[in-house]
């Protein structure tokens, strides 16, 4: 007796099917977390570029608004003629490849690939170390999100109090990959990340896919235990703060 075949995940980037049924009113659609560092990176290229699109917020629990994707995972943007693509770094490429081109593609500027790779790589389990350093700071910040994301009543107290638990291990664990305690990291981390900031950003006088990519994932962080290393950084809070001003995302 032979085993079905496992289902296999889609991959990232474009999606060769078609999913016009899953775009809301018309418009480019975006899947996603309302907190979700990821998604935060769409949202900035999305408001700097003054584009309408809908918004579908998932929930975190059950993801029930991704059940027909393969993906599962958000963000998950469906253009307006149904094209799905997925991947926060893949999706940033799509829409600029389909506007302004204002930042080169994937493979074509190795120093954007590494910034835009350092975001997942590095800026984003750095700030979970930092986040979710102790069982109270962790609490505070599934506090935080579990109020702003899409969690019903029960599932707000249960992802709270067992999810500060659980994150706190994340946060751990993450803390390993670094040799520094985490708040020295982000601060290490962001001085190596200015050095990449080439006058106003990291694409020089207009923001490129770096500039988005680790503007969302520091976004995510506002509100949260240890965003003040930002907020105190001699070049990064600058950029920061020019960043807000051309996404429109504060």
């Amino acid at each position: 007796m032979t085993s079905a075949p496992e289902a296999k995940e889609a991959p990232s980037g474009v999606q060769d099917e078609l999913v016009p049924e899953r775009v809301v009113d018309g418009l480019p659609t975006m899947y996603c977390f309302e907190t979700c560092p990821f998604c935060f990176k769409v949202k900035a290229l999305l408001g700097s570029r003054g584009i309408e699109y809908s918004k579908v917020e998932v929930d975190p629990t059950f993801k029930t608004q991704l059940k027909w994707s393969k993906w599962g995972k958000v963000p998950v943007f469906v253009d307006a003629d149904g094209t799905q693509v997925n991947d926060s770094n893949h999706i940033l490429h799509y829409i600029d490849s389909n506007g302004t081109g204002a930042f080169p593609r994937l493979g074509d500027d190795p120093e954007q690939d590494k910034w835009m790779d350092f975001s997942n790589n590095v800026l984003g389990k750095s700030i979970v170390a930092v986040i979710y350093a102790s069982y109270r700071t962790s609490v505070q910040a599934l506090d935080y999100v579990t109020r702003v994301d899409n969690f019903s009543f029960g599932s707000r107290l249960i992802n709270k109090w067992l999810g500060g638990f659980i994150m706190r291990m994340v946060g751990k664990s993450r803390a390993k990959m670094f040799e520094l305690p985490p708040r020295e990291n982000l601060k290490h981390q962001l001085d190596l990340m200015s050095e990449g900031i080439r006058g106003y950003f990291f694409g020089g006088k207009e923001p490129n896919g770096a500039d988005f990519s680790n503007f969302g994932i520091l976004r995510s962080m506002q509100d949260l235990n240890g965003f003040d290393i930002v907020e105190s950084h001699h070049v990064v809070s600058g950029w920061y703060a020019r960043m807000q001003q051309n996404s429109g995302v504060f």
